[in-house]
């Protein structure tokens, strides 16, 4: 998680957005197949606008309802009424439109029918149907509710609508004069925190006056008092998780970078082309690649100059797989590997002065445990392991580390500075390449190819004269 980054990608991904729930879905790869594709064809169905559009609202209005209910549990008793009113009406509208919509859809994921049927079992249950009959009946008699008010002083006072003079053209008249330009009438939208005891007291004298409506509204009240179904409820939580991933694709498509619905090969095969890392994407600047095996080769060895992307290229290889293990769309034109059960990484350690251990002694020790654990469904990425002894140890301990990954058919990028472990019969050579017009630039393109003859550091140490050759002539 430290070494691919994982929790700077989500943030990211997920930007101000702070809910525990969402981040911890995001932080918990799925441990079977058949979950990531259960998630990755729910996708398949969000990623078309117009399934994505009517999702979208639909969530919008179950959330209007339980904010209508958290409102009523702080507000007067005259208000509970008419929030629980609007919470119910709110509700079934949601769930009507929904149906309607996203039956005509045809949307094809199990997620998304399965959820479907769910909510046209509620719409065909009885206590949905005599709720909504109720909820209508409520309504009309809270719409009959028309009261004028008179403030005199501290008091209030509350009686029936008469009829009585039309304040608005008398307002209007009275400010015509101030009036220029073009005028927009806008409709004032109430919120929870306008409803005061003041509000409270005018709906306690307009109830005297319309008891029968009262009562039509508080029988709903204590008939219903169970709006929104808890798996309706779940189901607008839980599909933030793909709306705010959808959310941030388009974010990163609009700049250009393309997305794919990945899929997982049965042979040992990996074919990824054009990935990229995210993170660079965000600021504009990521560089794509390409890397494929038919399987029976199954580690990479990642050689070449020195600031040439060859650990931003494992690290991006490697929050693919951790994204296609959530099952999510990936950063890449197309994406197809093996289901990884695990993943795990070896970067460089900082040698602790707490710590007896070595850097060289932490990386063995590192190795050796990684090689107690892994199969052949694991993804190991090393980095830079074994730099801090000569080349020709380096060389030996690398051969034994991967000899045994090989042995256990464990797949493995490996970036080192040590050429001749690109040797290796059973490894595929890849090649960080400079720019052919200027050798000392990096192009950040890693490619199928044999070490270079010589390295940045050889190139750098020549343009400034400093080859052995330089010096024993200046020795001279």
């Amino acid at each position: 998680m430290s070494d691919l980054r994982i929790r700077e990608l989500v943030s990211v991904i997920l930007g101000r957005e702070r809910d525990e729930f969402l981040w911890s879905l995001f932080l918990e790869p799925l441990g079977s197949v058949d979950a990531v594709v259960y998630r990755l064809n729910v996708f398949s169905d969000l990623m078309r606008e117009d399934v994505y559009m009517a999702v979208e609202r639909f969530i919008g209005r179950v959330r209007e309802a339980l904010n209508y209910l958290d409102m009523e549990k702080e507000a007067y008793e005259p208000h509970k009424l008419g929030l629980h009113l609007d919470a119910a009406l709110t509700y079934i509208y949601a769930l009507e439109r929904f149906h309607s919509e996203i039956s005509s859809l045809g949307v094809k994921s199990e997620g998304l029918r399965g959820f479907l049927n769910y909510v046209e079992g509620i719409i065909r249950s009885e206590y949905f149907k005599a709720m909504k009959e109720k909820a209508v009946e409520a309504k009309k008699a809270r719409d009959r509710i028309r009261v004028r008010v008179r403030i005199a002083g501290d008091r209030l006072i509350v009686w029936r609508f008469d009829g009585g003079e039309d304040m608005e053209s008398i307002i209007g008249e009275l400010f015509a004069g101030f009036k220029g330009g073009e005028i927009k009438k806008v409709r004032y939208i109430p919120t929870g925190s306008s409803m005061s005891h003041i509000h409270a007291a005018i709906l306690e004298g307009a109830f005297k006056f319309f008891n029968s409506e009262y009562e039509a509204m508080k029988k709903f009240y204590d008939e219903f008092p169970r709006i929104v179904d808890d798996g309706v409820a779940a189901f607008a939580s839980e599909v933030r998780f793909y709306l705010s991933y959808i959310d941030f694709m388009k974010s990163l498509m609009n700049k250009g970078y393309g997305f794919t619905i990945p899929r997982f090969t049965s042979d040992g095969r990996i074919n990824v082309r054009g990935f990229y890392n995210i993170l660079l994407a965000e600021k504009g600047g990521a560089v794509s690649n390409d890397i494929s095996t038919d399987g029976e080769k199954r580690i990479f060895v990642v050689t070449g100059m020195n600031s040439g992307g060859k650990t931003t290229f494992a690290t991006s290889f490697g929050q693919l797989v951790y994204l296609a293990k959530l099952g999510v769309p990936v950063p890449a034109e197309s994406a197809e590997i093996p289901f990884f059960t695990a993943i795990i990484t070896a970067y460089p350690a900082r040698e602790d002065p707490r710590e007896s251990l070595s850097r060289l002694e932490q990386d063995i020790i590192r190795t050796v445990n990684i090689m107690r654990r892994a199969d052949s469904s694991t993804l190991i990425i090393a980095n830079e392991l074994f730099s801090t002894t000569t080349s020709d140890e380096g060389y030996q301990l690398a051969k034994m580390f991967l000899d045994e990954l090989n042995k256990r058919r464990s797949y493995c990028i490996f970036v080192t500075f040590i050429p001749g472990v690109a040797s290796l019969d059973f490894v595929i050579s890849l090649f960080a390449q400079p720019f052919p017009e200027d050798p000392l630039k990096p192009s950040y393109k890693i490619l199928p190819g044999s070490p270079p003859s010589e390295y940045m550091a050889v190139r750098i140490a020549s343009k400034h004269g400093l080859l052995y050759r330089d010096l024993m002539e200046m020795l001279r």
